[in-house]
């Protein structure tokens, strides 16, 4: 399926131009084209794209304010002349930040980044729905027999050399013989995340998140330096409640 998107810049030949690299792209529907930000806001108010590309200086409503202004809005890019503004952009969690004048491999690099968002996001979606009805689950092999595990009842799970340790919510564990490397693999990513070289997390039983650790469950684990800025990004940023 296509990407819905929204394009903004009061230069039509800015407009002109990144109609020309979305018809390159073949993932992207423009949807709507503007270079009143005012109408754009308008159209936004009734209407949903999956990403905004805007310019950030424009008379009337800038890029950012625009963004703001919106109590739901979609995956936003914007594009400037003015470096400066990278930051304040950043601070609204937008896709990426353009700088002008745009070339094609640049805006090509946003689109998949775009596109990557959006495949995880719907991952997700669907993992949660298997996670809420009960449908998910996995088999492994212990001693002699081969247990069935649900996705929602696995808290975490701990390397042990070549085994691996998986904590139930229950407070049960099961031990099987296959690393936390192959482990990870054939899990769920959208579900299970790696927050340290020796854990992977149910990342719907994550109670909180600190510098040093996470609390799964009841159980305080370690999150390893390398892995904070991904857990970080994931579980926390895309559902916190911020102050405007």
């Amino acid at each position: 399926m296509k990407i819905t998107c929204l394009l903004l810049d009061d230069d039509p030949l800015v407009l002109d131009l990144l109609q020309a690299y979305v018809a390159m792209t073949d993932i992207l529907d423009v949807k709507a084209a503007f270079t009143d930000p005012l109408d754009a806001h308008r159209y936004l108010m009734t209407n949903q794209v999956q990403v905004l590309f805007s310019d950030v200086t424009m008379p009337h409503l800038s890029g950012i304010d625009l963004v703001r202004s919106l109590q739901q809005p979609p995956l936003v890019v914007l594009m400037t002349a003015y470096p400066q503004y990278a930051m304040e952009g950043f601070n609204l969690d937008v896709i990426d930040f353009l700088l002008k004048p745009i070339s094609l491999d640049r805006f090509l690099k946003a689109v998949n980044k775009v596109a990557s968002i959006l495949r995880a996001n719907s991952a997700d979606q669907e993992l949660q729905t298997d996670f809420m009805t009960g449908l998910g689950s996995f088999f492994i092999r212990t001693d002699a027999q081969f247990v069935r595990l649900h996705y929602r009842d696995v808290l975490y799970i701990e390397a042990l050399k070549d085994f691996t340790k998986i904590n139930t919510s229950d407070g049960r564990t099961h031990v099987t013989l296959v690393n936390l490397k192959n482990l990870e693999e054939q899990l769920p990513p959208g579900l299970f995340i790696r927050t340290h070289r020796s854990y992977l997390v149910n990342a719907a039983h994550i109670e909180t998140v600190s510098a040093l650790e996470l609390k799964v469950g009841g159980h305080a684990l370690p999150l390893g330096q390398t892995y904070r800025e991904r857990v970080t990004e994931r579980i926390v940023n895309r559902t916190l409640i911020r102050r405007h």
